[in-house]
């Protein structure tokens, strides 16, 4: 493991709340295939792809759960707010993921640790680390916080949820 990770491990540990039985689940989440290419090692793709579907249960779960009143439909737009790039990455700003990401020197220089598709697909990594770690409960106890915080606000979630929506659409019409 990179010496770094070591020194930075338990405050990762602190900004996620979550502690790791396993730290080498993060290592690998926080390891961009830019580096893990120049290095030999295991990327975080794999876990990426874990995360996603986790982080899509969780969501869904958590939306089914807590509106009632929404339809399917009114859930579905919420949920791909929840579960988009644009939201994840955000997710990571807030929790200032970029710093420990591990990147290749190609991606470093050209400011990798900002751009929102290696945020987003860190923190679904995040997630499927997580997840392999501590299972669906311990996942549950990371995002449900985060997104009821959001979800709370919700005029900004409301009026995220639709700004994605239209643009999506308008992507999907060319």
């Amino acid at each position: 493991m990179h010496p770094l990770f070591l020194e930075n491990f338990q405050e990762i540990e602190s900004i996620l709340g979550y502690h790791f039985k396993n730290p080498h689940f993060l290592f690998q989440a926080l390891t961009h295939s830019s580096y893990a290419n120049e290095n030999y090692l295991p990327s975080n793709e794999r876990l990426e792809f874990l995360g996603d579907i986790i982080l899509g249960f969780v969501v869904s779960e958590y939306l089914f759960n807590l509106t009632p009143e929404l339809d399917e439909a009114e859930m579905s737009k919420i949920r791909a707010f929840l579960i988009s790039r644009k939201f994840l990455a955000m997710l990571s700003r807030r929790l200032f993921i970029g710093r420990f990401i591990f990147l290749g020197k190609g991606e470093k220089l050209s400011g990798g640790f900002d751009k929102e598709s290696i945020l987003a697909n860190t923190m679904e990594a995040i997630i499927g680390a997580i997840y392999l770690d501590g299972g669906i409960t311990a996942v549950k106890n990371f995002l449900i916080p985060i997104v009821s915080e959001i979800f709370a606000s919700e005029p900004f979630l409301l009026s995220e949820a639709q700004d994605f929506l239209q643009s999506h659409q308008n992507r999907q019409s060319l």
